[in-house]
């Protein structure tokens, strides 16, 4: 399984294997969080699409980079690129392991200074009092799909043909992943990935803060996002 290998002053700090995807960002609901004020809330993600890994920045304020290279959208990793994340590094390792699976990477908290630790407690706690919180649903308006309404609960939701995908798309050309939505303290934010993707009428083209009532329309999908109280 390839696997992303965290690096401060050019020391090896810690590894994780990558699975499906993989955010990084300040914020302890991430799977890999780094206590930096240089990183942003949720600063990028590395992602899976078919056979190839993909790094995109998430709107971070300091930018993401590869190879010293900004990423202005999103950047195909090839094995032993460098991903700049504030004043941190990960290393994209295509040979890591085993094979692809499914699974997410544990979480890693990452501390300012270079000090690594893995703290799965924390993590869940962050995660339990997300939960607490009021939960978005996708109502299905238009379309067919396994079923009518779907809860997201999860910190990444998935709309897209692949199997892990929260929401499955059905037909040979729809995308292996069309749109990601992460949960946050603040929300929940849409992100597209591939494929044409509108909401309200209007192309997702980046990060998008979703409201109440807003209608997502996906790989001949229609999904109204609404928060349930």
């Amino acid at each position: 399984m390839p696997r992303l290998i965290l690096q401060f002053d050019d020391k090896v700090l810690n590894e994780c294997s990558l699975g499906v995807m993989a955010t990084i960002g300040r914020l302890g609901d991430n799977t890999i969080a780094i206590d930096n004020p240089a990183v942003s809330s949720h600063h990028a993600c590395v992602f899976r699409e078919g056979d190839d890994f993909f790094v995109e920045d998430l709107g971070s304020k300091n930018g993401t980079f590869v190879n010293h290279t900004r990423v202005a959208a999103r950047s195909l990793l090839k094995d032993g690129d460098v991903i700049r994340v504030g004043t941190h590094t990960v290393v994209f390792d295509r040979a890591g392991g085993d094979a692809v699976t499914a699974e997410d990477p544990q979480p890693l908290m990452l501390k300012a200074g270079g000090t690594i630790f893995l703290d799965q407690e924390k993590h869940k706690a962050v995660l339990a009092t997300l939960q607490s919180r009021a939960e978005g649903v996708l109502r299905v308006l238009a379309g067919k799909t396994s079923q009518s309404e779907f809860r997201l609960e999860a910190h990444t939701s998935r709309i897209g043909r692949a199997a892990t995908s929260l929401v499955r798309l059905k037909g040979w050309f729809k995308p292996d992943l069309a749109v990601v939505i992460t949960r946050s303290f603040n929300g929940y934010v849409a992100t597209p990935f591939q494929g044409q993707t509108l909401v309200n009428g209007q192309p997702l083209r980046g990060r998008h803060d979703l409201q109440d009532g807003d209608v997502m329309h996906v790989g001949g999908l229609a999904l109204e996002f609404r928060m349930n109280p």
